[in-house]
C-alpha cells in the first residue's frame, strides 16, 4: 500500500529519491558561552605547602624569642605575612591555569565551527536604515539540513542516497533594532518559490534560476543559496545564517536537557510503505502517550522530524510542533539560567559549535557569544513564532504550497521592524538608550580668515553687495562682491574640498541648506552664488513651494496585527498542545498514527 492511500486525508507528494519522504527538522541553538568562564575556579585543587625544615633538622618558622614562640618566622616576619604570600602564590597559579585553560577552550570551540559564504546567489537586498538612535535589526536564517552522507546522520535519518542535501527546516529569526522583541517566520519545505541563480562556493558549479520547492535551494549552492532565495522572496536583508544536521540536533538537545512538549492524543509516527514490493516501516518513530512529556536527545529529534502524524499530515503541522519545542526550550534555558551559568553553557556551546555551520561573518566565538547574550535579553513574552501564510500550489494542489497574500503582510512587518506581539510599550514612548559619551563639540572656524566671494546670478541689482555686507557684519571680514554675468536658478556655495568646514559656516550664516553646498575641484575659495530662488533679503528663505504633493509612504501595520493563518505562538504560552492526525487509516480501517 502506498502512503497516499493510507492517509485517507490530504495527500502529500513524496520525493522519489528516497523511501522516506520525511526530512530532518533541525533548528540550531544560537546560545554560545563566554569561553573564558568555562572552568570553575572553585574546583581547582589547593596545593599543600609543607613547612620547610632547618638545616639542623628542626622546623623552620619559629623564632628564638621564647616569649613570642611560634608568632614569627625564622626571618623575623610574622607568620600571617607568610600565609598571605602562600595564598597569593596559589591564587596566581589558579589564575594562570584558568587563563591557559580558557585559551584552550576558546581555541577548541572556535575550531569546532564550520563556515560558508553568506550569499551565493545574484540577489542583493540592502540592509535596513538605522533607527533614530543608530540601531539596526538582526535577521538570522536558521536552516535544518537533511544531509545524510555522515554515518551518524544516516543512522538517525534513514535513507542515505548520497544526493544533494535539502533545507527541510527554514526559519527567519528577526531581532528588533532595540533588541526588545524577536519574531520568527517558518516556511514549510513543500512551498514552491522562485530560486535565483546560485554558485556553489566549493565546486564553483553555477545553477540557473528555477521555480521549485524551497528545500531544494540548499543543494543549488549551499546555505548561501537558501539566503538568496529568502531575500528574493521576502525583500528582507539576511545578516547571518546557522545550519545544523540530524546529529547536531541530538547532541544539542542532550546538552540542553529535558524540554516539555504536549500531545492531545496518543501518537506513534510509523507507517508502512512498499518500495519495489518490499515492506518498509518509515516515519520519525516518535511514540508518546497523550499529555505532557519531557524529551531530549533522539526523542527531541523524533519530535522535530515528525510530519505525517501531526494535524493534517502536512509539513505545516510539523512547523507548528517545532515552534512548540523551541518556545519550550527558551523557557527551559531561562528557567535554568543556562545562558548565565558558565559550566552549564559550556556543554551547550561545545555541542552547538560542533553541530553548526555559520556564515563567515558569524564564524567566531566572540560574535556568537555576543549574539547569545543579545537573545537572552529578549523577554519570553516578546518572542513570537509564525508560519508563512500559504495557498495550495496550482501545479500540485494536494502536494505543494505557494505564498499567499498574507505572507507579504508578515514580510512587511519584518521590513518595518514592527513587533509580532502586543506586549511592548505604547508607540512613541521609547527613551533614547543611555550613553556616557559627551556630544561632539561644534567645530571652531575663524570667520575672519575665510575668503568669500558673493556672486549675483540673478537679474536683480545690488544683491551681491547686500549679502556680502551681511557676511562682514557676522565676522566674515574678507567677504566681497564679485561681478559676473552667470545666471543660476538655485543658490549655492561652491568650495574646494579642503574648505568644507568654512563653506558650511558660510552657509549656516546665510541660512542656506546643506544641499546648497557643492565641492568642485577647480574652486580656489568659498563662493556664494545667489540664484533666482533667493530674490530678496540677506537670509535665504527657501524656494517657493510647488503645488504638487510629494508621494506619501503608507504607515506600517500596527504591532501584533498578524494574518489569521500565520498560526502565531508566543513563547510565554505554556498551554500549547499538538493535535494528532487521527483521520489517516490503514487497509484495515485502523488509525495509523494513534491507538
Amino acid at each position: 500500500m502506498n502512503s497516499a492511500s493510507e492517509h485517507g486525508g490530504r495527500r502529500r507528494r513524496s520525493h522519489a529519491s528516497q523511501a522516506d519522504p520525511d526530512a530532518t527538522d533541525a533548528t540550531p541553538v544560537g546560545d554560545v558561552p563566554d569561553p573564558t568562564g568555562a572552568d570553575d575556579p572553585a574546583a581547582a585543587p589547593t596545593p599543600v605547602v609543607p613547612r620547610a625544615r632547618r638545616a639542623d633538622g628542626g622546623r623552620g618558622g619559629r623564632g628564638n624569642r621564647g616569649g613570642r614562640k611560634g608568632k614569627r618566622t625564622g626571618h623575623g616576619k610574622p607568620r600571617r605575612f607568610r600565609k598571605l604570600k602562600i595564598t597569593a602564590l596559589v591564587m596566581s597559579l589558579v589564575l594562570v591555569a584558568i587563563g591557559i585553560t580558557g585559551f584552550v577552550v576558546y581555541q577548541k570551540l572556535n575550531g569546532n565551527i564550520k563556515h560558508s559564504k553568506l550569499n551565493t546567489s545574484d540577489v542583493e537586498v540592502p540592509k535596513e536604515a538605522p533607527d533614530e538612535f543608530g540601531r539596526t535589526p538582526i535577521n538570522i536564517l536558521m536552516i535544518g539540513s537533511d544531509g545524510r552522507n555522515d554515518p551518524t546522520d544516516c543512522k538517525l535519518g534513514g535513507a542515505c542516497d548520497g544526493g544533494a542535501p535539502r533545507a527541510d527546516v527554514q526559519m527567519l529569526l528577526h531581532v528588533s533594532a532595540d533588541r526588545s522583541n524577536a519574531s520568527v517566520i517558518s516556511i514549510p519545505r513543500d512551498t514552491r518559490v522562485p530560486i535565483p541563480s546560485c554558485t556553489d562556493p566549493k565546486t564553483k558549479q553555477k545553477f540557473p534560476a528555477t521555480n521549485a520547492l524551497i528545500n531544494e535551494s540548499l543543494g543549488r549552492g549551499g546555505p548561501g543559496c537558501v539566503v538568496g532565495t529568502w531575500q528574493q522572496l521576502t525583500k528582507i536583508h539576511i545578516d547571518h545564517f546557522m545550519m545544523v544536521t540530524f546529529s547536531g540536533v541530538v547532541s544539542m538537545a542532550d546538552a540542553v536537557g529535558g524540554v516539555k512538549v504536549c500531545v492531545l492524543s496518543n501518537i506513534q509516527d510509523e507507517r508502512v510503505e512498499y518500495v519495489n514490493g518490499e515492506r518498509h516501516v518509515v516515519g520519525s518513530h516518535l511514540k508518546l502517550t497523550a499529555g505532557e512529556h519531557e524529551i531530549q536527545g533522539e526523542d527531541a529529534l523524533k519530535w522535530l522530524r515528525t510530519r505525517h502524524a501531526f494535524e493534517d499530515g502536512s509539513d505545516v503541522g510539523r512547523a507548528h510542533a517545532q515552534h512548540m519545542y523551541l518556545n519550550s526550550m527558551v523557557r527551559t534555558l531561562k528557567a535554568k539560567s543556562t545562558i548565565t551559568n558558565p559550566v552549564k553553557l559550556f556543554k551547550v556551546a561545545e555541542a552547538a559549535t560542533k553541530a553548526l555551520t555559520v556564515d563567515d561573518g558569524l564564524g567566531g566565538i566572540p560574535k556568537l557569544t555576543s549574539l547569545a547574550t543579545t537573545l537572552n535579553k529578549v523577554p519570553t513574552n516578546r518572542i513570537t513564532m509564525t508560519t508563512m501564510p500559504h495557498d495550495p500550489d496550482p501545479q500540485a494542489p494536494e502536494a505543494h504550497l505557494v505564498p499567499s497574500a498574507g505572507a507579504e503582510t508578515l514580510f512587511k512587518l519584518v521590513r518595518a521592524d514592527v513587533p509580532f506581539d502586543k506586549n511592548g510599550p505604547p508607540p512613541g514612548s521609547e527613551t533614547p538608550p543611555p550613553t556616557t559619551e559627551a556630544p561632539p563639540a561644534p567645530p571652531t572656524v575663524d570667520k575672519a580668515a575665510i575668503r568669500v566671494s558673493v556672486v549675483n546670478a540673478t537679474t536683480g541689482t545690488s544683491r551681491a553687495d547686500a549679502v556680502a555686507a551681511a557676511l562682514v557684519a557676522q565676522g566674515f571680514t574678507k567677504a566681497t562682491k564679485e561681478s559676473t554675468t552667470a545666471r543660476r536658478q538655485t543658490s549655492s556655495v561652491i568650495y574646494p574640498a579642503k574648505d568644507q568646514e568654512q563653506a558650511q559656516a558660510v552657509a549656516d550664516a546665510l541660512g542656506l541648506p546643506a544641499t546648497a553646498l557643492s565641492s568642485q575641484p577647480n574652486a580656489t575659495h568659498v563662493t556664494v552664488q545667489l540664484g533666482t530662488d533667493w530674490g530678496t533679503g540677506t537670509t535665504y528663505k527657501g524656494a517657493k513651494p510647488t503645488t504638487s504633493k510629494p508621494p506619501t509612504t503608507p504607515p506600517p501595520p500596527p504591532a501584533g496585527e498578524l494574518p489569521k493563518d500565520s498560526r502565531a505562538l508566543n513563547a510565554s504560552d505554556e498551554s500549547a498542545c499538538m493535535k494528532v492526525y487521527t483521520e489517516a487509516k490503514d487497509r484495515n480501517g485502523k488509525p495509523i498514527y494513534t491507538w
